[in-house]
């Protein structure tokens, strides 16, 4: 009987000592080894156009002030050059809810006066920055309570690294994004409009052929149209070391094109101005299956490279 008694007290003391260490110990790791922070990623746009991630160790406390804390520090940025911040300072927060690993951030009515570009940057921003937690997985925009609306008018529902790139063509581990200035066709197709477009870059693919890409594939923005037939396949785009881009297109370019003076006009200057935009391109030479062509649908000479004009009325089609 003694020697249960002793069994049964050495187990108590042991239970005892668990349950003192265990937490003593946890205690340990998190104020000396975990420093009690979180370690996130903080998204920035670079000078260069490009979005760059940043760590920095968060203080533990409630998700909703973890949160308060990063969308803080994405409105002032970090002190090295060339770094922008991508929240606006008047874009304020009205309440922060999280369930089930979703993040659900309403903002104030200021969102919806963001410009194209800077809405894209500083959604990209905030999903990315949050999604480095390890209690969240996607995040949902609200505005006054209201889901946050595409330009078509559809919510942008959660949005995750899976789903908030512009260009979901790009894998989801890039985590480098270009500010590409696209050129297309206004409403009544009297001349170009630029459309800053932010997308997420392959760091190997050439940025020549990203921008072809984008334009075929056709604007975001209302009011802005298409100027390259969708079949329209890039054979190869190479840019010369004295800054002429050869575009090599497939034959679709040219037999699914509508033709006329104007569409021609319109098609050939929304890929001139677009790859001009780039400080290494200075003119465009097309080719068509790999062969210089005479002209394009009998209107304008292909046989020369162009450079990028202001506005379409300004092009002399007798030259």
């Amino acid at each position: 009987m003694a020697r249960q008694k002793k069994v049964f007290f050495g187990l108590f003391i042991f239970i005892l000592v668990l349950l003192l260490v265990i937490p003593s110990g946890l205690f340990i790791k998190e104020r000396f080894f975990d420093n009690g922070k979180n370690k996130i990623e903080l998204y920035f746009m670079g000078s260069n156009g490009k979005m760059k991630a940043t760590q920095k160790d968060v203080q533990k406390s409630e998700p909703e002030d973890v949160i308060n804390t990063i969308l803080e520090d994405l409105r002032v940025g970090i002190k090295t050059d060339g770094i922008q911040p991508t929240v606006p300072e008047n874009l304020g927060v009205n309440s922060i809810e999280i369930a089930e690993k979703v993040a659900t951030i309403d903002f104030n009515s200021k969102y919806y006066g963001l410009a194209s570009v800077n809405e894209v940057i500083c959604r990209s921003s905030i999903v990315w920055s949050l999604t480095s937690l390890d209690f969240v997985d996607s995040v949902i925009f609200t505005v006054d309570g209201a889901p946050l609306l595409s330009r078509d008018g559809e919510p942008y529902g959660a949005m995750s690294r899976l789903n908030i790139l512009v260009d979901p063509v790009v894998s989801a581990t890039t985590t480098e994004y270009a500010i590409l200035k696209l050129y297309f066709s206004n409403a009544d197709a009297s001349d170009l409009i630029v459309e800053d477009r932010v997308v997420e870059v392959n760091a190997n693919q050439p940025r020549e052929r990203t921008i072809l890409e984008q334009l075929i594939a056709g604007p975001k923005e209302a009011g802005n149209y298409a100027t390259i037939p969708a079949e329209t396949k890039i054979m190869d785009v190479t840019t010369t070391s004295d800054g002429v881009c050869y575009v090599n297109l497939s034959q679709e370019f040219v037999s699914k094109h509508n033709g006329g003076s104007t569409g021609e006009l319109l098609t050939v200057y929304s890929i001139v101005n677009s790859l001009c935009e780039l400080e290494n391109v200075k003119k465009v030479q097309f080719l068509i299956e790999g062969e210089k062509m005479q002209s394009f649908k009998g209107h304008i000479d292909f046989s020369t490279p162009f450079v990028a004009v202001k506005s379409l009325k300004t092009v002399d089609m007798n030259q």
